[in-house]
């Protein structure tokens, strides 16, 4: 296998986790993360073109951590919500 497929599917799937998170499809983007993960663990090459991609992929990743981290911390605030409901209506009798 040439040396650079690997890293260029892994930011080709990079790329499909980024819209997967903002489209919400969780789901999906899980489905894709153990799709590239083999692919990430590879060796990579130093030669310019993988250094940029590779850079690239990693500026991808922190988009995506920040859009999981504020889908937790939503998800988060719905569930404590939702509780807070619970224990009123139980505290008044519902």
């Amino acid at each position: 296998m040439n040396d650079a497929l690997p890293l260029a599917l892994a930011l080709a799937l990079t790329r499909a986790m980024l819209e997967a998170a903002r489209a919400g499809d969780w789901e999906q983007l899980v489905a894709l993360e153990a799709e590239r993960h083999p692919l990430v663990m590879r060796p990579v090459a130093q030669d310019a073109d993988s250094v940029r991609q590779l850079g690239e992929l990693l500026a991808i990743d922190r988009e995506l951590q920040a859009l999981v981290i504020q889908a937790r911390d939503q998800a988060g605030e719905q569930w404590q919500a939702g509780q807070d409901r619970a224990r009123a209506i139980a505290a008044y009798g519902g």
